[in-house]
């Protein structure tokens, strides 16, 4: 009786290959959007934490007082300036700066206020400056920011909003939607 080597198999089969390649593929379409995703709720988280961190600046800076605005209501003591090119947000915070001042929308106006306050001389504004991630855009109170129009919120010298904003920062999808209310 002659003894056959039994026969050996090398490698894998094509039915195994195609089904191998078929698992990876549909992993990876289900990788790709949510790695999308995770970025873009990274981003817009990231743009929370800069609105918060400017709001918290002018607050500061309000409450420091340093152009010594009177204590009445309606009087500010800083502002929360955002502005847009039409791709991306900066937010700046201003010291005491007038009305008609803000409404001219000159950044060298802005700069030097309106000559009333000797801190101004020493620092210019704006005080602070931040800029949201690239594609964020910033809605305060249901109004889109649009290029040209800055959007103000004005800070008295106790640290008070006239009235609470309610912010909502977009990027991608309506899933990633952060949405703030500053009092």
């Amino acid at each position: 009786m002659v003894m056959v080597p039994p026969l050996r198999t090398r490698g894998f089969t094509l039915i195994e290959l195609v089904v191998t390649l078929a698992i990876m593929v549909l992993l990876l379409l289900m990788a790709v959007p949510l790695a999308t995703d995770w970025t873009y709720s990274a981003r817009t988280l990231q743009a929370r934490g800069t609105l918060v961190e400017g709001f918290a600046q002018a607050k500061a800076l309000a409450l420091r007082n340093p152009c010594a605005a009177p204590n009445a209501t309606g009087t500010h003591a800083a502002t929360l300036r955002a502005t847009t090119d039409g791709e991306k947000v900066t937010l700046s915070v201003l010291a005491q700066v007038s009305e008609s001042l803000l409404a001219q929308n000159d950044e060298s106006l802005l700069a030097e206020g309106d000559g009333s306050c000797d801190h101004l001389d020493k620092q210019h504004n704006p005080q602070w400056s931040a800029s949201l991630p690239d594609g964020v855009t910033l809605t305060r109170n249901g109004t889109k920011l649009v290029t040209g129009t800055p959007d103000n919120l004005s800070i008295d010298n106790r640290g008070l909003l006239s009235a609470s904003s309610e912010f909502t920062l977009s990027r991608g999808g309506t899933q990633n939607d952060e949405t703030i209310t500053l009092q």
